[in-house]
């Protein structure tokens, strides 16, 4: 089966997001990892022991609808996708809208995010500008 990322970035300018597909790998996060929150989402961080970073999305059905929930992930994919190479490697992360996150904008969600990375303390100490 051909590779659908490449974790060296060699074949392309960019990279895909490598992501938590399966059910264990969010259970593992959600029982051993730890959770920081605010007011618009929820996010885990279990440290893998790789040298790389996984990333998964969960939203709920009571967030509404498939268009609004498929909203929804593709703006927190979005935001971390510009914000992965700020983040230090070795972690996977799971992010979870909060109901407040449903009439959130961008930057609101952003700055988040954001701040969740700092709480968190997963901001990479070389690439902490902006």
């Amino acid at each position: 089966m051909w590779p659908f990322f490449h974790i060296s970035g060699i074949w392309g300018t960019r990279m895909a997001v490598v992501r938590l597909k399966k059910n264990t790998e969010f259970k593992r996060v959600y029982a051993q990892g730890r959770s920081f929150s605010n007011r618009y989402v929820v996010m885990y961080v279990l440290k893998n022991g790789t040298s790389f970073r996984k990333a998964g999305f969960s939203v709920s059905k009571k967030m509404g609808c498939a268009v609004r929930r498929n909203r929804i992930k593709r703006l927190f994919r979005e935001i971390y996708r510009l914000n992965e190479k700020k983040l230090v490697i070795g972690v996977d992360l799971v992010f979870i809208p909060r109901h407040a996150a449903k009439e959130a904008e961008y930057i609101t969600l952003a700055r988040a995010f954001h701040d969740l990375f700092v709480k968190a303390k997963i901001l990479d100490d070389k690439n902490r500008g902006g």
